[in-house]
């Protein structure tokens, strides 16, 4: 589900040149790149030696990269899930950069922080990034559905019941995480203090994903207008869709996203994680 549309966003095409170069590409085996190479170099679970020039880019996933004394990059590489052995000499020879997890990570926060109307705001790796992230959030929910779908689906219908209450529960219950773990870092020895705080994380990212599955229900049983259980995964799909959209957009996204993570946190309490409602009887 990650993988895919990883590869494809790094290994897309330049749009302004009308031939693409020749290329390699590897998948499950070693390359060694002994002899010049006018396009990119890609492999997938595989180590790569680079001793010639290669003129586009280097990608890399589940494999090392190796560089021998003859070996430049005149694109960016970019190595995921392995490591990068420099030549001899020491000094890296590529020209473009050099993308790993950790710099990704740092890409994605610098965007996050910066103002929509700034220069730079919205880059191409930031929206790749943001697009994974969005795969990986469809593949998660849907997951749930399958495992949890009753449970999802009375989530779905006690917020649809209470929309007010579910905001509020939210604000309430984020807030209330933020203070116990804030208390149990600042009151208790670390011993203690550390796995409470961790508890605490865990409850509310839990809380967060579980509700989030249900308020994607929510929106799409709307949408097309239905309940029946056999079209949940569709409606699921459709919510998705339309929330994960709106946070692509500049600005306004991140704050609907934040909303909507609010008033999922609070889905999820006050359904007690959609737990089955108990009927007392009164003689």
């Amino acid at each position: 589900m990650t993988v895919a549309p990883l590869l494809l966003f790094l290994a897309l095409p330049d749009p302004a040149s009308s031939a693409t170069p020749p290329s390699l590409t590897s998948v499950g085996r070693d390359l060694a790149v002994t002899e010049n190479v006018a396009g990119r170099v890609i492999a997938v679970l595989g180590d790569v030696r680079v001793d010639a020039r290669v003129a586009g880019d280097v990608i890399v996933w589940g494999g090392d990269v190796a560089f021998g004394p003859a070996g430049s990059v005149g694109g960016n590489l970019s190595v995921f899930g392995g490591r990068i052995v420099p030549p001899p000499s020491g000094d890296l020879p590529v020209r473009g950069t050099v993308s790993t997890p950790a710099t990704l990570l740092n890409v994605y926060l610098a965007e996050m922080y910066r103002a929509p109307w700034e220069t730079g705001a919205r880059t191409a790796a930031f929206r790749g990034l943001r697009l994974i992230g969005l795969s990986i959030w469809l593949a998660g929910t849907l997951l749930l559905l399958y495992l949890f779908g009753s449970a999802v689906s009375r989530a779905a219908l006690c917020a649809e019941e209470q929309w007010s209450g579910a905001l509020l529960a939210g604000l309430t219950a984020v807030l209330s995480f933020l203070l116990a773990a804030s208390a149990a870092l600042a009151l208790l020895p670390a011993g203690l203090a550390i796995p409470i705080a961790l508890f605490v994380a865990g409850l509310a990212v839990g809380a967060k994903i579980f509700g989030m599955v249900a308020l994607f229900l929510l929106i799409g049983q709307k949408v097309m207008r239905t309940v029946a259980p056999s079209r949940r995964p569709a409606a699921l799909a459709a919510g998705f869709a339309i929330l994960g959209g709106l946070s692509l957009l500049p600005f306004v996204g991140a704050v609907v996203w934040s909303a909507a993570s609010v008033v999922a946190v609070g889905i999820a309490v006050l359904s007690r994680f959609g737990t089955p409602r108990v009927r007392v009887a009164v003689a």
